[in-house]
């Protein structure tokens, strides 16, 4: 579980990541992971100086955390439903890191909404559909240990997500860079207007409060 593809998959969207920040930016930053199954991203943030806490809607998947990476703080978040959790997010991060998840929820733009008012900088990828229209999604079940914990995922188009990301205030960067791709994931596709989604057909972004200077970016 969480290995074979994700072994490649976490270090090609790490490159990017090295590729796009600049070096120690993370270093004592405050980061929350959400949607963070066993915390092997989270651990690499970790290890690039962050303090992470890692979360996940699966308490199975926090008691694996446990005994990975005892160093990692944890937290118990079902991200559909924020609200509505004995624990969810009370706190302030420098970084939210959002990967992987939004394409499991139903009701993203009340997500993102909710959680852009909790950092500063978000690190945001997902699985989208293919039209460049921003109120377009499709709908889709879903099952398994690292699928949509309430069963449906939305898959919103990339400009879908941009308009709610500007409507709550954030600027950002879509990252179209090959280096990002991993086997049938791939974020440097171009839009054909089909209204389709597949499996790996993903967008990748950085994002910033408006009120900031995004000098922690660099120029690849």
């Amino acid at each position: 579980m969480f290995s074979g593809h994700y072994d490649h998959w976490i270090l090609s969207r790490m490159n990017g990541i090295q590729k796009y920040v600049k070096p120690g930016f993370f270093q004592s930053k405050t980061l929350l992971e959400l949607g963070g199954g066993y915390a092997h991203v989270g651990n690499k943030f970790h290890e690039l100086g962050a303090l992470v806490t890692t979360s996940d809607a699966r308490q199975e998947h926090l008691d694996v955390v446990h005994i990975k990476y005892p160093h990692l703080n944890t937290l118990r978040i079902d991200a559909e439903h924020l609200n509505k959790m004995n624990i969810g997010i009370t706190e302030k991060y420098d970084i939210i890191l959002h990967w992987g998840l939004l394409y499991h929820l139903q009701e993203i733009e009340k997500h993102l909404e909710q959680i852009t008012k909790h950092c500063d900088i978000l690190l945001l990828e997902t699985e989208v559909s293919d039209s460049s229209e921003d109120t377009f999604f499709n709908l889709v079940p879903e099952e398994g240990f690292d699928q949509a914990f309430h069963l449906f995922g939305m898959r919103p188009t990339p400009s879908y997500v941009e308009r709610i990301l500007d409507k709550n205030g954030f600027h950002f960067q879509i990252i179209k860079d090959p280096i990002l791709n991993s086997g049938y994931h791939h974020y440097d596709w171009e839009i054909k207007e089909t209204k389709t989604w597949r499996y790996g057909l993903r967008r990748f972004w950085i994002c910033w409060k408006k009120t900031m200077v995004p000098d922690f970016l660099r120029v690849p």
